[in-house]
């Protein structure tokens, strides 16, 4: 008799989980998703018969989860790579850190540039971060920065982001978000198409073709328990879907709605930031040419600016600029979230007018809001264990299993196979993505 396994969300973590599941065999696997489509996070809205992502993504050259599904779904010989340009911009000008004549420029002293190299070499040869976990940023920066180096770009990045200072964010979220180079490693990208949809579609596909039944438009109303494990996940629509183990990959404050008494260590102190994201098309002549700029200053509208063309050069309608203005917002509740479409767009319309000069025509907009976008990753911050330990038969995937590595679109895939694998052990099976994703190496990296 098969076991019957319940994959609650159906983002990037809730179908690796699914897929691991599924392929490992024995069990009916059921993803539940409230959203219409797969993808979470990761979706992709269509305009004028293009892909756009619902906020910036890109593809990590030392992603090794990614690159394996990538290359599991075919979709790996179709990436290219490109080196983007990071911009930094203060009062009236952009710097760009990893040009050697704009660095010299940066307003931060000739000792301090110095320590700032040798700050990035030593977290760009550093892997594992367990050792800085309870620390703080700041600690980090000035131990191998200084505190000019961290009151110049590190207390504004963290502001932008979490909106804490370097004393309140994690040592070991920093050091492996700069371990990882985003900005001066290539990303990739797949050409005439957002990569994202290629993703998901394609696993998907795969997820269906391993006999997962996928239950979207649906959202859970309840778990119901029996003895300390959940027996069945029931519909909002009244449908009852009988469990033998259950996945949850729903942000906690969500599953905590539906289980309020759990008591899994550190699962109540997760907390997430939420995000504006702000895109639209221009025929308008735009430079100079990056892909990411930072406002630092924090006095705009947008945490940062995309030009999401920079990287896909055929993203949208062919003589577009496609951008992204990006706002993290420390809460859903923060006044910002809250405020009417037309002011967030006056706001991101004087952001470009200030750095640009003349007035921005959009061809098209559109406005996206994302409530739980990234846990916080505070100084204390530690993951959940993988199952509960107030309901024996479920388990944790998401973004919030991922500390201290940055939350990717591969560090998702990874949470759900880590959960399958959990659950595999328990009841006397394995599966081999784990190894099979450790030993993956892309053979080529081809450039645009």
């Amino acid at each position: 008799m098969s076991l019957k396994s319940v994959v609650l969300g159906g983002g990037l973590s809730g179908m690796a989980a699914a897929f691991a599941l599924a392929r490992a065999g024995g069990r009916q696997v059921t993803l539940v998703e409230r959203g219409k489509e797969l993808g979470g996070l990761a979706g992709t809205f269509r305009h004028a018969g293009h892909f756009y992502p619902l906020a910036y993504h890109h593809i990590l050259h030392r992603d090794r989860t990614l690159l394996w599904f990538l290359a599991e779904l075919g979709l790996l010989p179709r990436v290219r790579w490109r080196r983007i340009r990071m911009l930094f911009r203060l009062a009236d000008r952009a710097y760009d850190l990893s040009d050697p004549f704009d660095f010299a420029r940066f307003p931060m002293s000739t000792a301090d540039k110095l320590r700032f190299v040798r700050l990035m070499l030593r977290c760009f040869r550093k892997s594992d971060w367990s050792d800085w976990l309870g620390r703080g940023a700041d600690e980090l920066v000035d131990r191998w920065g200084g505190p000019g180096v961290r009151q110049a770009l590190f207390e504004p990045l963290t502001r932008l982001k979490f909106g804490l200072p370097c004393s309140e964010v994690s040592a070991a979220w920093l050091g492996a978000r700069l371990h990882f180079r985003e900005g001066s490693a290539p990303l990739g990208y797949i050409p005439e198409t957002n990569w994202t949809f290629e993703l998901c579609a394609a696993l998907t596909e795969r997820i269906h073709a391993a006999g997962v039944e996928v239950r979207v438009a649906s959202s859970v109303a309840a778990l119901e328990r029996e003895g300390g494990r959940v027996t069945a996940v029931r519909l909002a629509g009244g449908e009852r879907l009988a469990a033998d183990e259950v996945v949850s990959t729903v942000p906690t404050e969500v599953y905590r709605d539906l289980v309020p008494d759990d008591r899994t260590p550190e699962l109540a102190d997760i907390r997430y930031t939420a995000i504006v994201s702000a895109v639209c098309a221009t025929r308008q002549e735009i430079a100079p040419d990056f892909y990411w700029m930072n406002f630092p200053t924090l006095d705009r509208s947008a945490c940062g600016l995309f030009r999401l063309e920079s990287l896909n050069p055929s993203i949208g309608a062919p003589g577009e600029s496609c951008l992204n203005f990006v706002t993290h917002v420390p809460h859903r509740d923060d006044a910002f979230f809250a405020k009417s479409d037309d002011a967030l767009w006056e706001g991101y319309l004087a952001d470009f007018r200030r750095v640009f000069g003349f007035e921005l025509q959009p061809s098209w907009r559109r406005l996206i809001r994302l409530s739980m976008y990234s846990p916080v990753f505070a100084r204390g911050y530690r993951n959940p264990p993988p199952r509960s330990t107030t309901l024996d038969n479920l388990w944790f995937a998401g973004n919030y299993r991922t500390f201290p590595s940055i939350a990717s679109t591969g560090t998702a895939l990874g949470s759900g196979i880590d959960a399958a694998q959990a659950i595999l052990l328990d009841t006397g099976g394995s599966s081999d993505l784990p190894d099979l994703i450790k030993r993956f190496r892309a053979r080529t990296h081809p450039r645009a």
